[in-house]
Parts: C-alpha cells; sequence; structure tokens
C-alpha cells in the first residue's frame, strides 16, 4: 500500500468512524419518534455534515450535577 492510499484511507474511516458513534449516539438518546426519525434521516442523507449537527446540537446534554 502506498503512502497517498494510506493518506486517502485514514480520513474514510474516521468519517465512518464518525458516522457509526453518531448513529449508536442516536440510538441511545432516548428521543422520541419524530425526533428520533428525523435526526435518522439527517444522518443518512448528509453521513458527514449530519454527524457533526447530532454532536453539536442534537445530542442533549447531560445534567452537570451541580448544585447553587
Amino acid at each position: 500500500m502506498d503512502v497517498l492510499s494510506l493518506l486517502m484511507l485514514v480520513p474514510m474511516l474516521a468519517a465512518v468512524a464518525l458516522w457509526v458513534a453518531a448513529s449508536v449516539s442516536i440510538s441511545r438518546a432516548g428521543l422520541g419518534g419524530t425526533e428520533l426519525a428525523v435526526w435518522v434521516l439527517i444522518v443518512l442523507v448528509a453521513p458527514f455534515l449530519g454527524a457533526i449537527l447530532w454532536f453539536l446540537v442534537g445530542r442533549p446534554r447531560a445534567a452537570s450535577g451541580l448544585r447553587s
């Protein structure tokens, strides 16, 4: 395997890993039917952008556990 092939393979594997992580995260997020369907559709139609959007704006935030 030459260097150019390796340089092309690494980003593709990273994109696949990001897509898989987003898919698993969406399935475990406990979303309702419509919201779940919309996020799955977004990630399927635009895998790279959809996964990034999920992690930036779609994923429910966990409570911080800090009390005032």
